[in-house]
């Protein structure tokens, strides 16, 4: 019986494996490549260039931080001295009075700055994709 179904109470455990052997893959040893010559590299060899394009999105991002400043200077040189406008006790208070033409100035010039940066990219990318 104990060579036919094992019983319920006894866990069932398989016979013992053998290892297999181990095969290693045998390198490609057949028929090494040639190396070429220095003359024979010169001869199949292309001359490359390379071509070096500006990244767009930089040239907008430091176009609008530019713009950005340049806004905050031109607000700050504009404004007059002690005038607020309000007293800052608004829904939004930094939007209020001085705060709005900040922010307004700020956001009107810093796209305009991405305008002019991505501009710029478009431009130098044109000159570096000339031939000489």
């Amino acid at each position: 019986m104990s060579d036919q179904q094992p019983s319920h109470g006894q866990p069932q455990t398989p016979p013992p494996s053998q290892p297999e052997p181990q095969t290693r893959p045998e390198p490609d040893v057949e028929h090494p490549k040639p190396v070429p010559s220095e003359a024979e590299l010169r001869r199949v060899a292309t001359p490359a260039t390379v071509r070096r394009a500006p990244k767009v999105s930089v040239f907008m991002a430091v176009g609008a931080l530019v713009g950005i400043v340049v806004a905050l200077v031109l607000v700050q040189l504009s404004a007059e001295d002690g005038t607020r406008g309000s007293d800052g006790a608004g829904f939004i208070s930094f939007l209020d009075g001085l705060g709005s033409v900040r922010f307004l100035v700020g956001l009107a010039l810093g796209v305009l700055g991405a305008f002019v940066g991505g501009a710029i990219a478009v431009l130098l990318d044109r000159r570096s994709g000339r031939t000489r």
